[in-house]
C-alpha cells in the first residue's frame, strides 16, 4: 500500500490542531506533511532529474507534465510543452532586450545590466534598479493551491484570502520571482541595492 486513500472505511478529516477524538486500535491517522514549493522556475528543472523524482515515486508522471513540462523520455515534446507554458504565462512576448554584460546577479533569474533589471535567461528590460522590477513582470494572480496542491483550505488558519503570485518575464515566460500574500496587500518589494 502507498496511499491511504487504498485502505477502505469512512475519511474523517480533523482540523487544525483538532484534539477531542478517539483512535481506535483499527483506526489509521496519517498526515500530510508540505514541503518547501522548490527553488527556481520549476520550467527550468533538469528533465532528467525530473525523470528521478517519478522513478523515486516522489512526484508523479503528471505532476511532471503539468508542474516541470517534461513528458518523460521525449526531450523535442518537453521543450514544446515548455514553450508552450511558458507563452501560456506571458500571453505573446514583448519587451526590449538589454545589451552588455551582466552587472549582478540579483536573484536565479534576475540580473542587473547596467542601472537596470532585467531576466537572467533572455535579457528582456524590467526597469530601472531604484524602482520594483515586479511592476515591469507579467503578473499571474493563482489560487494558494497552486503554491503546493496539499495546502488545503487557508480558511482553516486565517481569514483573508491568500494568493499566489507568480512574477514572469515579459519576454520568455520565465517565472522571476513568487510570492505569497493576501489579496488585497500590495506587490511584495523583495529586492533593493544600495
Amino acid at each position: 500500500m502507498q496511499d491511504i486513500d487504498e485502505l477502505n472505511g469512512t475519511k474523517e478529516e480533523l482540523q487544525l490542531r483538532q484534539q477531542d477524538f478517539t483512535q481506535n486500535p483499527a483506526d489509521v491517522y496519517a498526515v500530510l506533511w508540505s514541503a518547501a514549493g522548490g527553488f527556481g522556475d520549476p520550467l527550468e528543472r533538469d528533465p532528467a532529474k525530473v525523470r528521478t523524482d517519478v522513478e523515486n515515486g516522489d512526484v508523479s508522471a503528471s505532476a511532471a507534465r503539468e508542474i516541470y513540462g517534461v513528458v518523460l523520455d521525449d526531450p523535442h515534446k518537453t521543450e514544446e510543452l515548455r514553450r508552450e507554458k511558458r507563452l501560456a504565462r506571458i500571453r505573446e512576448p514583448m519587451g526590449r532586450k538589454l545589451e552588455g554584460k551582466e552587472k549582478l546577479r540579483a536573484t536565479e533569474n534576475l540580473l542587473v545590466k547596467g542601472t537596470r533589471w532585467c531576466c537572467a535567461k533572455c535579457s528582456t528590460d524590467l526597469g530601472p534598479v531604484d524602482e520594483n522590477y515586479k511592476s515591469a513582470c507579467v503578473r499571474n494572480d493563482l489560487p494558494i493551491t497552486a503554491s503546493n496542491p496539499i495546502v488545503g483550505d487557508p480558511h482553516r488558519f486565517i481569514d483573508p484570502l491568500p494568493q499566489f503570485r507568480q512574477f514572469c518575464c515579459p519576454g520568455c515566460g520565465l517565472a522571476i520571482e513568487n510570492e505569497i500574500a493576501i489579496a488585497d496587500d500590495p506587490i511584495l518589494r523583495d529586492v533593493e541595492l544600495e
